[in-house]
């Protein structure tokens, strides 16, 4: 049995990972279902060449050129070929393919502690001294505060997951946002100081003094 609180945690770093939802599939089909191969090659007098005619045997996606294409191979007859859609991945499906949107990539993700103090670094994912996005300051032992570091900005929002797509379209300040305006549950969307999309979600702040602010974050390519 898993406990309420584990499940709560699961719950918690799942919600985090949510994204925009998948553009719908399209199907791509072979063009034909038979191809025929000869020599086009003006032959002498006398020589002749018998055409070969297969059908459909396989389909595959394959790295051609740094790019994936799409492969209708009909045997003995040959092969025809297409790039896949621009932004689109593609997966072999019977006689043809199923392509979608690929989304945004993810560049890190996963739980950060932040001591008291610290600074992080959302592109990697660490508490750093060194091209950090945001500063846990704490003025005094109640008044704490996330500071925007390096040029990164932060968009609070509506404090809801709102995934790449929302906050792409967010609104940003460098200003820093007091913990008291983002409590536990609350997700803010970052612009890191190398250009990244980034959201975080506050999953908890530790009594006592020094504190610790915990967070869950995902920052896409």
């Amino acid at each position: 049995m898993i406990s309420l609180r584990k499940t709560a945690a699961i719950a918690t770093f799942a919600t985090l990972m949510l994204g925009p939802l998948a553009a719908a599939a399209a199907t791509i089909a072979c063009p034909h279902t038979q191809i025929r191969r000869e020599v086009t090659t003006a032959l002498p007098s006398g020589w002749w060449n018998t055409p070969i005619v297969n059908s459909l045997k396989s389909t595959r996606v394959q790295n051609i050129g740094g790019k994936p294409a799409l492969i209708c191979d009909y045997g003995p007859a040959g092969t025809i070929q297409r790039y896949a859609p621009e932004g689109q991945s593609c997966t072999a499906r019977g006689r043809g393919f199923t392509c979608a949107s690929a989304g945004p990539r993810t560049h890190s993700t996963g739980p950060l502690d932040i001591p008291q103090t610290y600074l992080a670094d959302l592109d990697r994912g660490q508490v750093t001294q060194h091209g950090a996005d945001i500063w846990f300051q704490a003025e005094t032992a109640s008044r704490l505060y996330l500071v925007p570091r390096n040029g990164a900005k932060l968009g609070v929002g509506n404090r809801r997951n709102r995934g790449y797509a929302g906050c792409s379209g967010a609104r940003y300040s460098n200003a820093r946002v007091s913990l008291g305006d983002i409590p536990v549950g609350s997700y803010v969307c970052v612009r890191t100081n190398e250009g990244r999309i980034s959201q975080f979600r506050v999953n908890g702040l530790t009594g006592g003094s020094p504190k610790t602010l915990k967070l869950g974050y995902t920052t896409w390519q």
